[in-house]
């Protein structure tokens, strides 16, 4: 749900989660209630947490007393899968995310019937105030939200013919979608008032926003798997909880995995001081973006920057304070290239700036604004300004070279005849 971590659908643990973990040193280990209110404005939030537990939790209750239940096997697997599936969540690369609880939940309830289900669920969020530190309200509301959830799915499904621990002849989509349906329009609806007490926002507008904004790139996915659960528990038992607790693990196991690849990658492209590219990242991009601007015959501009005395801020400041003005460069350097262009740090004091499907004269408006921003920034360190400069020098593929080495090399030229006059001025490969 959104980026609600990290039980799926939506609970009141989740309101402000940030906030919440941002400010964890500062609260107790074990709290009576999670929330960004203070003082008596929790009294609303409280009291609304109370009346869901206490009108949720006896019929939790009623339900595993007075209703039938499959056999005890079944029961604890279930209800196991259910502690392990709604402690792991599935972090999708949108940031979403997802687990196998609601899924095994819904496929429990439609198979097995209403106790089933209840005891698939519940007993995680009694465990998330031990495990994860959520507040004593929230968890108990979050036990009677899910059971009134599940009874209104359950009263739909009667409704419309579905009949709990018959084994079906034919299993028709209908009940199952409006089951579906009807555990998440009342799940996202008695949280919503929670989230609306919490946040001192319209109901209407938090309802909508969980509902559909916040659930926009995972709605069919979840949807999906629910669906799957409930066709295939009715005939599988518990094993069809055990495969969709497997399959949604690999895809979490998948989604760490290619995280790292990416977090990876991204440092060896990277230069570590200043965060743009490194010099590794430009070759690449020279083997693949640059071959195919080639290969489309469009122009390709090069800016070559480098910054004028460095050297004497190392010896006069320190170090620390070259690489300081090096980060400030950086910054406004990314701040005023366009979005395809790709600033890379060349090396020491230099910097490269490939410009695809870019003219000269397309180049020297870029070079100028990156200037005019050099000397409209000043550089302080330790409180005292700095001075610098920025030397640059521009050309252009295939006008100034057949490579795109060739193209830098005559750049590099044009930046030394920039700081031959003086430096923190703009040269191109034609003044050469």
């Amino acid at each position: 749900m959104g980026k609600d971590p990290p039980h799926e659908p939506v609970t009141t643990t989740n309101i402000d989660e940030k906030r919440a973990q941002e400010n964890l040193d500062t609260k107790p280990r074990y709290s009576l209630i999670r929330t960004r209110l203070k003082g008596r404005e929790v009294l609303p939030l409280a009291i609304y947490f109370l009346i869901g537990a206490a009108v949720g939790i006896p019929l939790f209750v009623k339900a595993l007393t007075t209703e039938p239940m499959p056999d005890p096997l079944t029961v604890t697997i279930f209800a196991v899968l259910g502690l392990i599936s709604y402690h792991l969540p599935v972090i999708m690369p949108s940031d979403i995310h997802i687990t196998p609880g609601s899924p095994i939940m819904m496929g429990a309830l439609f198979a097995y019937g209403l106790p089933t289900g209840l005891i698939t669920i519940v007993p995680s969020f009694f465990l998330h105030f031990f495990t994860w530190k959520h507040g004593l309200l929230n968890c108990l509301f979050n036990a009677g939200q899910f059971t009134l959830s599940l009874y209104a799915a359950r009263a739909v499904g009667l409704l419309t013919g579905w009949t709990p621990g018959v084994l079906p002849k034919e299993i028709h989509l209908l009940p199952i979608i409006l089951m579906i349906s009807a555990f998440d329009i009342a799940n996202i609806f008695l949280v919503a008032i929670a989230r609306s007490i919490n946040t001192k926002e319209p109901f209407q507008k938090v309802f909508v926003e969980m509902f559909y904004q916040e659930r926009r790139s995972s709605f069919a996915f979840e949807t999906f798997l629910s669906v799957v659960s409930m066709i295939i528990t009715p005939y599988l038992g518990y094993t069809a909880g055990i495969i969709m607790l497997l399959g949604v693990m690999t895809l979490r196991l998948q989604n760490i995995f290619e995280r790292e690849l990416v977090t990876k990658t991204y440092e060896a492209q990277t230069d570590q001081l200043t965060g743009v590219y490194n010099l590794r990242y430009l070759e690449k991009w020279l083997e693949n973006e640059f071959m195919n601007v080639a290969k489309n015959r469009k122009n390709c501009a090069f800016i070559f920057a480098d910054v004028d005395g460095l050297k004497i801020i190392n010896d006069t400041y320190g170090h620390q304070a070259g690489d300081q003005l090096l980060i400030h460069i950086a910054q406004i350097i990314k701040s005023t290239t366009r979005s395809k262009d790709c600033v890379t740090r060349y090396g020491g004091d230099e910097f490269v700036i490939p410009c695809p499907d870019t003219n000269t004269v397309q180049a020297l408006s870029v070079a100028n604004r990156i200037l005019d921003s050099i000397k409209s920034t000043p550089f302080f360190y330790d409180g005292q300004e700095i001075g610098f400069g920025l030397s640059l020098g521009i050309a252009t593929w295939p006008e100034n070279g057949e490579t795109a080495f060739d193209v830098i090399r005559a750049a590099d030229k044009a930046m030394y005849l920039a700081k031959k006059h003086g430096g923190n001025q703009i040269r191109t490969a034609g003044d050469l």
